[in-house]
């Protein structure tokens, strides 16, 4: 049998949620009569990890909350999963991980994620269960697998509406008084309750059940949404111990938000709905943690290079913002993706990396998100490339400016298993216009008569495989 972790998040309401390893042990907050999950879905879903059970345990026994990757930065769950409910200390970002990208918790496939901050919304209450919500940032971008967008009611999609369809996802017990805690999460249509059943004393009826109104005091239809779902059999579905911090998900595909987050709840499946964040009402809190993010794409230039694939992102349009970018494999199905990472240059030049260890002639496709004051980007616009045995051009040593001549000292271009033909210097004006190039002999290169201009320069190399540049180096003909 599974052991869990969990705490009351209230001992007024008598509220069982889920909380971190170092909580008292109870039984702990699967889905109610909800349904196994389909292959491929929501894959979104993340699993809150005690690291310490993880390294003893393995996956399964170490999963305490859900979450849901929003941006391929940051997870957004409740607060109570990462604050102990008795000294309200929050977790160290140490002691947690992330567990992504499948819906099994024992598939060895499943990417585990260390987390480097943990921010809790400074209005989180753990006497009344306000403002439950938390961000917690990863180490690296994780652009290859799907995120979710928090609802906003700006969004042109985002409905409260008493009667919406919405859907919980999580492994949490199947059990209302038992600790069967599924492999495979499970998902539960549920459907959105009045707000006057949801903090105002006001009982609602759905498919003909009578389900029992929170009051004021109890619930805060400011920043709570009650939801609750009724099968074709006439059993109630609700979300249980085990999905805390989970997603409560209202729309499809392109138009699927994060409308709720797993809070708590009065026992499960009972007449009592279940509680969720409203995430409508967490907006500053989660634009201010970067958990919002929807930026612009960065630009991207992918250059095939010998067993490795450059990626370059040029010092324009929404580039110039960034503070990092972050180049991934796209697809990939490893548990550590493939990827590289750089800082915008300065001076107009590209910024540059490379993903190595690949193999000649077989066709990668590369995506990428740029990290700035505003958070994470969306996903840049997927870019095949092929690596191929092209020379590894040389880099500029060194350069010496007299008056409009320039001469560059270079370091030595090899050709990956192919005869190098030709090795120039080839100087490009950043504000645009004709470059100007000359042949390396002797690791040297003179440029003559250059028109006073601030030049991106760099070594290029050529062989009967293909053409590679360089490194670039800034160079400035003074007018």
């Amino acid at each position: 049998m599974r052991r869990l972790w969990t705490l009351a998040l209230a001992l007024l309401l008598g509220i069982g949620v889920t909380a971190p390893a170092q909580a008292a042990v109870q039984s702990r907050p699967a889905i109610i009569n909800g349904s196994p999950s389909a292959p491929g879905t929501h894959g979104y879903l993340a699993a809150l990890l005690d690291t310490a059970r993880y390294n003893l345990k393995g996956t399964f026994q170490a999963q305490i909350c859900g979450g849901s990757l929003t941006t391929p930065t940051t997870v957004v769950t409740a607060a109570h999963c990462v604050v102990d409910q008795n000294s309200g200390v929050t977790s160290t970002p140490a002691s947690l991980l992330i567990g992504l990208g499948r819906s099994s918790l024992q598939d060895s496939g499943m990417r585990v994620v260390a987390i480097s901050a943990i921010a809790v919304h400074p209005g989180y209450s753990i006497k009344t269960g306000d403002d439950d919500v938390a961000v917690l940032t990863l180490v690296a971008p994780q652009t290859d697998i799907a995120t979710i967008a928090p609802a906003q009611l700006t969004d042109g999609v985002t409905t409260e509406a008493a009667g919406t369809r919405v859907q919980v996802a999580g492994w949490g017990t199947t059990s209302n008084f038992g600790n069967s805690f599924p492999d495979v999460f499970r998902t539960g249509d549920l459907t959105l309750l009045p707000a006057s059943a949801c903090g105002q004393g006001q009982n609602t009826v759905l498919s003909g059940l009578t389900f029992l109104a929170y009051n004021a005091g109890e619930a805060n239809p400011l920043t709570m949404l009650c939801a609750v779902g009724v099968s074709p059999t006439g059993t109630i579905i609700d979300s249980c111990r085990g999905d805390s911090g989970g997603p409560l998900i209202a729309g499809d595909g392109a138009d699927a938000r994060l409308l709720g987050i797993v809070s708590w709840g009065l026992n499960c499946a009972t007449r009592h709905p279940g509680v969720y964040t409203r995430v409508t009402a967490m907006a500053d809190f989660l634009k201010a943690t970067g958990a919002l993010g929807g930026s612009a794409p960065p630009e991207i230039l992918v250059t095939p290079l010998h067993e490795r694939l450059r990626i370059q992102f040029p010092a324009r349009g929404t580039n110039l913002n960034a503070t990092t970018f972050t180049a991934t494999l796209a697809e990939s199905t490893a548990a550590e993706p493939r990827q590289c990472s750089a800082a915008p240059v300065g001076n107009g030049l590209a910024a540059s990396c490379d993903i190595t260890g690949l193999v000649n002639g077989t066709e990668y496709r590369v995506t990428a998100v740029a990290t700035g004051t505003a958070g994470v980007s969306v996903p840049s616009t997927v870019v095949a490339a092929t690596p191929l045995a092209v020379p590894d051009a040389g880099r500029i040593t060194g350069v010496k400016v007299t008056g409009k001549r320039a001469v560059f000292t270079v370091a030595r271009s090899t050709g990956n298993g192919a005869e190098i033909t030709a090795t120039r210097i080839a100087c490009l004006p950043l504000a645009g216009g004709p470059g100007r190039s000359a042949k390396v002999i002797l690791k040297r290169a003179t440029l003559r008569s250059l028109p006073p201009a601030s030049y991106a320069c760099a070594v290029t190399a050529r062989s009967e495989v293909g053409t590679a540049r360089g490194a670039e180096t800034l160079l400035t003909i003074p007018g």
